[in-house]
């Protein structure tokens, strides 16, 4: 056995015997289920699932090092052979990490359209790149005679810098912008290179997902005239188009493709694409080729729904499929375990019978393909919004699946990170929304084994890609915390192996990273620290060019010349491992500072309102600001997501709350302004943006939908409004939403049951003993499941946006349930 092997000598603490295959035991000496238990139990204790008899678990011997913590809205990476990270972000720019100077630079950046979901969100390096330095880009042109995303191959000097004049297209892809109507996004664009050479693009179906209220949480399948850009049946449906697939094709020197053998249809065959490899996706926005079987785990995003199966289709599921040979997954007309939508005519809201998912067909007027189409593959994974049953280990809440790699050992590999054999063949598969990972693992057969959770010790921030370097350590993006982007914890990192002394975390911050010269920034290296308890020395470059400049753990430096600088802090423990971190610093330029001045952020509205905004945006460079320049994205967040819509240039304007359609009826919706403006750069600078934002919530809340909450807990009750209300409350037990701000409402009431009717509820701002705006007294309703509504209270007059507490008064413990918080506005 080898020393990396993490199982080593221990033991299972469920399995309660040594795993007979680490042991070197003859697996006939137990019987098959003990066997079986026994290898599930080494696995559990080897993934960190279960203790074992050393002690501990598995995950001390792994490391989440950052390597670059500075990025904007990143989207996918690959690693080159000799270790140079390349990422893109979504507005262009094309991102190179070199383990050299542990630093990070701009090769690039294509000028590319970001309304939606559009922007740069695909790229790989070609296998051959250290000879070639072919990279392949997925992106929205912004210049393009017809709306398309698109697929080309550039070609990376020497210096590290992005050629953009050898761009050589190899596909184009239809896209839906009507910039008069909110775009679909479900852009997919992850771009994997197979073993045998072959370049995989996943696309999403390019519909929208939420325009159109009638197909929230369904299937979109509208058949009306003119209704067509609803209808996903035209794309992920249809066999003539390449939308909602996986596409497959063998790039050509000079440009262009050629269709290698095996694809779905064959070249030639009427009414479909050779391109296509696997049809039937919403939005297979992260898959991967397994380097040894050429296999390609993907998963599929499913709709926003939470809510049982009715005559119309099941509830929101999403997948995670093994794609072993060329076929049909089903959207829109089943999805999950092939479970059926039905036709739906908005006009009589009246559906036909469900579709057969054994005998699939497509029979939408909107349908160039053929209508018979080839026959459903069942998923491996399937889940919703709740506990899954078949699969528990997924757990619950928003769901956006993503496959990530497989990893395949290399025993003559002699990095010291890579990871050990015990992971050999295991597809790595995260969880966007729920900020997890998950380790897939598969019997001999290829049947999936077990779901195993992955370092549960780290934290993820929304994770957007990962992959294997050459070093056998996982590199990984994360978006960061809040959907609409310019996250200040997006970045990149790696995951190591680390067997003995662990890297130190180096932390550094600056009191300023722009303005005008001379630039005083006072920087500090708090939060550095080593994970084994050594003592730290520290070094610290502020001009980047490889000097040292001070040993102190908090300098100060004056930048007098103008120009972009980055400052590193190098943090070394006693046994000569040192931890990096990096600040950019541009001097000679002031980054914009935008707000959205109107509405408040956390205004309280009724979808369908009118809502006039304003945006004010400084700059101390550019001085008077050009309008032109100022992009307001309106957005439909839905859990913790949204849908964003096309970029609306100018600082005024009105938007129609109403435009973007709904989701089901009780769904956690907000309205969101995202709003930003990129300056001028100056001389020697670069181009700095600022963002602002402003969340709009329904008046009409769902309790169970705050923010933040002590002591109650969700009860589930078909009575409630969307089958939730908010019980246990005991005295001075509070839940609370933020932002949000109580300007233009004037009262509150509440949506409760209770057989007592002895208490109140306060509504207070900022903290739960926080200013008193309104006080509720507690109905007697009759029963814990009868529901009355609470006679609306006055709200005290408080400008400005706030985290609201909704907080329980009760002279005894479990005396009431909130089902809803509803506020209103002053008549007239």
């Amino acid at each position: 056995m080898g020393a990396d092997h993490p199982i080593s000598w221990c033991r299972n603490a469920e399995g309660g015997k040594v795993w007979a295959t680490a042991m070197g035991h003859d697996k006939a000496s137990y019987s098959e289920p003990a066997f079986r238990d026994h290898v599930l139990g080494g696995i559990q204790w080897a993934a960190g699932n279960k203790p074992g008899d050393c002690g501990g678990t598995v995950w001390s011997g792994y490391e989440k090092i950052a390597l670059d913590e500075n990025t904007a809205d990143p989207m996918e990476l690959d690693v080159a052979k000799d270790g140079k990270v390349f990422y893109v972000q979504r507005s262009g720019e094309v991102k190179i990490f070199d383990p050299k100077t542990h630093a990070t630079t701009t090769a690039g950046k294509v000028d590319t359209y970001t309304g939606g979901e559009d922007g740069l969100v695909g790229m790989e390096l070609d296998p051959a790149f250290a000879k070639n330095r072919w990279i392949y880009l997925y992106y929205a042109p912004k210049t393009a005679k017809d709306d398309v995303n698109r697929l080309s191959r550039f070609t990376v000097k020497k210096d590290n810098t992005l050629d953009l004049a050898s761009e050589k297209k190899i596909l184009d892809v239809p896209a839906y912008r009507d910039r008069t109507f909110p775009e679909p996004g479900h852009t997919g664009g992850a771009v994997e290179f197979g073993p045998d050479r072959t370049l995989y693009l996943g696309v999403g179906d390019d519909v929208p997902p939420n325009l159109d209220p009638n197909w929230q949480g369904y299937a979109p399948l509208d058949w009306r005239p003119g209704k067509q850009m609803l209808d996903a049946a035209r794309t992920a449906g249809n066999t003539n188009d390449l939308r909602g697939k996986i596409l497959r094709v063998k790039p050509r020197d000079k440009g262009g493709y050629a269709i290698p053998k095996g694809n779905l249809f064959k070249p030639g065959t009427k009414k479909t694409r050779p391109e296509i490899y696997a049809m039937g996706f919403r939005n297979p926005f992260r898959f991967t080729v397994d380097p040894k079987t050429g296999d390609v785990h993907v998963s599929d995003y499913g709709p926003d729904r939470g809510a049982p199966t009715t005559d119309r289709g099941p509830e929101g599921l999403v997948e995670y499929n093994v794609i072993k040979k060329p076929g049909n997954f089903g959207w829109p007309f089943c999805h999950g375990n092939n479970q059926a939508y039905a036709p739906y005519d908005p006009d009589t809201q009246k559906p036909g019978p469900k579709f057969d998912c054994a005998k699939p067909v497509n029979p939408s007027p909107n349908n160039t393909g053929l209508k018979d189409l080839p026959p459903l593959t069942l998923p491996e994974v399937w889940y919703g919004y709740g506990a899954s049953k078949e699969f528990p280990e997924m757990g619950t809440g928003g769901s956006a699946p993503m496959s990530g790699p497989v990893y395949r050992y290399d025993p003559k590999n002699p990095s010291k990170t890579k990871f050990p054999q015990y992971f050999d063949g295991a597809n790595f598969f995260y969880e966007w929304a729920r900020d997890s990972v998950k380790e897939m693992r598969f019997d001999d057969s290829g049947k999936l084994l077990k779901i195993n959770d992955f370092l549960k010790s780290a934290k993820f921030a929304k994770p957007m890609d990962m992959t294997f370097g050459p070093d056998g350590s996982l590199y990984v993006l994360e978006w960061g915390s809040e959907f609409g982007g310019g996250n200040n914890d997006s970045g990149l990192y790696r995951i190591d192996y680390a067997q003995g002394q662990r890297i130190p975390i180096a932390k550094a911050k600056a009191s300023a990273t722009n303005g005008p010269v001379p630039l005083k920034a006072d920087f500090s290296s708090e939060g550095s620290k080593d994970p084994d308890g050594d003592p730290l020395t520290f070094a610290w470059d502020f001009d980047g060019d490889g000097t040292y400049d001070s040993t102190e753990a908090n300098p100060s430096h004056t930048y007098t010349a103008k120009g972009d600088f980055n400052a590193q802090l190098k943090v070394t423990d006693t046994s000569g491992k040192s931890g990096y971190a990096n600040i950019p610093v541009t001097a000679g330029n002031t980054a914009p500072k935008v707000t959205v001045e109107t509405p408040v952020d956390g205004k309280l509205i009724t979808f369908g309102d009118k809502i006039p905004y304003k945006v004010k945006v400084t700059d101390p460079e550019d001085g008077e600001i050009d309008c032109s320049k100022v992009f307001v994205n309106p957005a439909l967040g839905h859990d913790d997501h949204e849908h964003p819509t096309t970029d609306i240039p100018g600082c005024e304007g009105t938007v129609d709350t109403g435009d973007l359609g709904g989701h089901p009826e009780g769904a956690d919706l907000t309205y969101v302004l995202n709003a930003k403006y990129t300056d001028k750069g100056g001389s020697g600078t670069s181009a700095l943006t600022g963002y602002g934002r402003s969340v709009m919530h329904p008046k009409h809340k769902q309790a169970e939908y705050y923010d933040d909450q002590s002591g109650t807990r969700i009860v589930s009750q078909a009575g409630a409004e969307n089958g939730k209300r908010i019980g246990d409350v005991s005295n001075g037990d509070w839940i609370a939403f933020a932002p949000m701000s109580v300007e233009g409402v004037s009262k509150v009431a509440y949506r409760m049951s209770s057989p007592y009717g002895v208490g109140s509820i306060e509504l207070r701002a900022d903290a739960p003993d926080g200013k008193l705006l309104a006080t509720t007294p507690v109905l007697n309703t009759g029963g814990w499941d009868t529901y009355q509504n609470t006679p609306a209270v006055d709200i005290e007059a408080l400008t400005g946006t706030h985290k609201l507490y909704v907080v329980f008064k009760s002279p005894q413990d479990n005396s009431f349930d909130v089902d809803a918080v509803a506020f209103s506005a002053p008549a007239g």
